[in-house]
């Protein structure tokens, strides 16, 4: 860890990054840092940069991160990525892994913990919490499709969901009423295990599921 590295930090919120940057380079020493708040750009700063080490979000929002990391690791097969993301662990978490990711840390861990993960990253060792490793060893994560769940109304509103269609503009479209599509919604993102918009694209993604 004496070398200096140079990280690619990507994510959208300027507090996260500058806090986090203020927080390793305290702990392990200054790097040099690039800075990004979109996917779409990761590729073209991996390629321009001597890029040691990437921190990525999952949820940002220009594009789908899990198809960056699979190219990502075409590009660079053995650079270190950590995700460090609000998304769930239960959902992504193995997936993330199978992808070839080096670490999976939630933005809500202590900072004990998260300097642990860091510790663990930057030591050239992969970081996974207990409980995502119990998950995986144990296989007692969900394989099955949750969208086979979703009736066939929630479908459609996915769909719409899918395609950038707000709840008032289903509402027209539907002709129903704005409680009832946000009911649906509700729905949608309960039987998924998802709370935004992007989450829901990368677990259709994750299912193969294309809106029609």
């Amino acid at each position: 860890m004496n070398s200096k590295k140079q990280i690619l930090l990507a994510d959208d919120h300027v507090i996260i990054r500058r806090g986090l940057k203020v927080l390793l380079d305290n702990y392990f020493g200054k790097s040099d840092w690039v800075e990004t708040e979109t996917a779409k750009s990761i590729i073209d700063l991996i390629n321009t940069n001597n890029l040691s080490h990437l921190i990525l979000d999952m949820q940002l929002q220009d594009a789908n991160i899990l198809e960056v990391i699979a190219a990502v690791r075409t590009l660079r097969p053995k650079i270190p990525i950590l995700i460090y993301t609000m998304s769930s662990e239960e959902l992504f978490g193995p997936r993330m892994m199978n992808l070839g990711v080096n670490g999976y840390l939630s933005k809500q861990s202590s900072e004990e913990e998260v300097l642990k993960a860091f510790h663990m990253f930057f030591s050239g060792r992969n970081y996974f919490s207990e409980n995502l490793l119990e998950m995986v060893n144990n296989k007692t994560y969900n394989t099955k499709n949750p969208i086979n769940t979703l009736s066939e109304r929630e479908l459609t509103v996915l769909n719409y969901l899918l395609k950038g269609n707000s709840v008032k503009e289903i509402t027209e479209i539907l002709d129903l009423k704005t409680s009832t599509v946000a009911t649906y919604k509700g729905r949608i993102f309960d039987k998924l295990g998802v709370n935004n918009i992007i989450d829901l694209r990368n677990i259709t993604d994750i299912y193969n599921f294309k809106s029609s």
